[in-house]
């Protein structure tokens, strides 16, 4: 924590989390505060983000444009502005108690853009399949029926589209099993234009989704490393 926010925030975060009361954590270095709800998965998602730092591996360019797919609460998403103050980044987070929080957490950062919805293969609408799951865990499906309740569904070469560039320099897919349905159809609008692919992947809850990647993986020409629970894909034609 000290080694992450300097000395005096790192331990008052410390003492926070020993207590386990969390709230608002100072973040001067960042010229910036976040926000971490007790009894939560929060702490979870902030430690895997910058305690074991699964993001933190060479990147051979400097991204312009981030799609963070998943992004939570924002920590994610933080960590790349950080790293990559020049990208602009599209944050997308389905549950509208996550998205309230990522909206907080990433309040001082104007390049980061937030839309509360879901990744999918198309344009639609989705809902959330089990609300009691935890807060890094939601799973969304289609439905034909939006109320109150839904959220738009995107798709990513809808995204790229709309972004009016060429190529997207860096995805990551944190989106507990949704992968399966975005890489069984569509994928070629985005995929072959995608610099670098960061996917964890949910076949424990979801089967299928690593046959999915991997079959639409097959069509173009990346490699493939791991890191914790991610691959990681870079583009070798791009």
């Amino acid at each position: 924590m000290t080694r992450t926010l300097g000395l005096a925030d790192g331990f008052a975060f410390w003492w926070k989390a020993k207590r386990k009361t969390f709230g608002e954590i100072r973040a001067t270095r960042w010229n910036t505060s976040f926000r971490l709800r007790p009894h939560t998965t929060d702490y979870d998602t902030y430690e895997h983000v910058f305690v074991l730092r699964e993001y933190d591996f060479p990147i051979p360019f400097e991204p312009e444009l981030i799609l963070d797919g998943g992004a939570n609460i924002g920590m994610s998403a933080l960590y790349f502005a950080r790293r990559f103050p020049g990208a602009k980044i599209i944050a997308i987070e389905p549950d509208a108690a996550n998205y309230a929080l990522l909206e907080h957490n990433i309040r001082d950062i104007p390049k980061v853009e937030c839309i509360q919805g879901g990744l999918w293969s198309a344009s639609g609408h989705l809902r959330i399949k089990d609300k009691s799951a935890d807060a890094n865990s939601y799973q969304v499906e289609w439905t034909d029926h939006p109320s109150s309740d839904t959220m738009k569904a995107l798709s990513i070469g809808e995204i790229l589209k709309n972004s009016g560039r060429k190529t997207l320099d860096l995805v990551k897919l944190d989106i507990e099993g949704a992968e399966r349905e975005i890489f069984r159809t569509d994928y070629a609008s985005w995929l072959p234009h995608t610099r670098l692919l960061i996917v964890e992947l949910h076949d424990r809850t979801i089967p299928g989704c690593s046959k999915a990647l991997f079959e639409a993986m097959a069509n173009y020409d990346f490699s493939c490393e791991t890191r914790w629970e991610n691959l990681i894909f870079f583009n070798r034609a791009l």
